[in-house]
């Protein structure tokens, strides 16, 4: 008898616990939105580093997933930490300095910093060894959500492109070479976000707009990503053969997900990339271009592998079982979504831009 009451307090206790986690979730989650809000919204750049510092401080916490979190907590907040030391020493000594010449190196090093907290090239060292231990919702808000402020603060400090344009060089490059030949999803994705980093930075020197456009698109394809996964517990590219038992709809949906995401036409993802590649050969960037276009192969060589486990080795057998390849209809929505509306919008947002 006393067994089983100490069996129910025990189950009693971890449901509280757990209840109590999943109220400080929704408060940490409340503020890391606050925080970013507080950042892009700024006038100056000591509230532009309060907004960061909520933001990161709200992040950690999220990042605690009872496995092997400690290493990429300690990275992730050594790196912003020293990214967001640069910030408040550079807007400090904006202050007392007068002379242009240390004020430029003031503005490029507040760059740097924010081209730190991006997880840009060749500052990109840190993020792989983050992204790598978190879950994949939290690993969507790493690549989505937290590359927000970074970028849209880049906008108001383009007094010196040549650190922009340096890093987007790096960023597409590395971001390429990298990505080829990895075991790992995650190392794919964090990779491909670093390739989309630099392609995402050339946007932002053309064109602020296309900027937040092509973050948008980059935003629902890695949510569409992340979310299969997710759902399906998957972390390397062979545990993907498992996906050759179910229905080919569920094929459909995860390549045309990797597709989109590698700007293949005609998905969801071609249209930004395409856009960008016009505006740059109409301000001559013909090098730039080749180079976009080269990387593109490249990063599309090394989408093809969760493609060809998916798709490809097929059992001898053609039997599909409608069952158990059930597909929600919010699902096949993101089908319809990423299939062929590029073709049909790029001609009206050309016009816009």
């Amino acid at each position: 008898m006393t067994s089983w009451i100490m069996m129910k307090m025990l189950k009693f206790n971890k449901k509280l616990f757990i209840n109590k986690f999943n109220n400080f979730k929704l408060m940490f989650f409340m503020t890391l939105i606050l925080g970013t809000m507080i950042s892009i919204n700024s006038n100056t750049w000591i509230n532009a580093w309060i907004g960061m510092e909520i933001n990161l401080m709200s992040f950690i916490p999220l990042m605690f997933n009872f496995k092997k979190s400690s290493n990429s907590i300690m990275m992730y907040f050594i790196t912003q930490a020293l990214a967001s030391s640069l910030i408040l020493f550079s807007t400090l000594m904006m202050k007392i300095e007068t002379n242009l010449v240390k004020l430029n190196m003031m503005f490029s090093m507040i760059q740097l910093s924010l081209l730190i907290k991006l997880g840009a090239a060749p500052m990109h060292w840190w993020s792989p060894k983050t992204f790598i231990n978190l879950n994949w919702k939290m690993g969507f808000i790493f690549l989505t959500w937290q590359k927000i402020a970074p970028l849209i603060l880049l906008t108001s400090s383009l007094n010196n492109n040549l650190l922009i344009y340096m890093s987007m060089i790096s960023s597409i490059i590395m971001g390429a070479l990298l990505g080829m030949n990895q075991s790992l999803i995650k190392f794919v994705m964090i990779y491909s976000s670093i390739n989309h980093t630099g392609w995402m930075l050339l946007a932002l020197m053309l064109n602020t707009k296309l900027m937040i456009f092509y973050f948008m698109i980059y935003t629902l394809t890695n949510f569409m990503i992340c979310i299969n996964m997710n759902n399906s517990n998957f972390n390397y590219i062979n545990q993907l053969f498992k996906i050759n038992n179910q229905n080919i709809y569920i094929k459909m949906l995860s390549i045309s997900m990797f597709l989109s995401l590698s700007g293949m036409p005609p998905f969801l993802g071609f249209m930004p990339k395409i856009m960008i590649l016009i505006i740059a050969l109409n301000n001559n960037l013909y090098l730039e271009s080749l180079l976009l276009i080269i990387t593109a192969t490249l990063t599309l060589s090394f989408y093809m592998n969760p493609m060809l486990s998916m798709f490809l080795t097929m059992k001898l057998s053609m039997k599909w079982n409608n069952k158990i390849s059930y597909i929600h209809k919010s699902m096949q929505m993101l089908i319809l979504i990423n299939l062929l509306i590029s073709l049909m919008i790029l001609p009206f947002l050309m016009k816009l831009l």
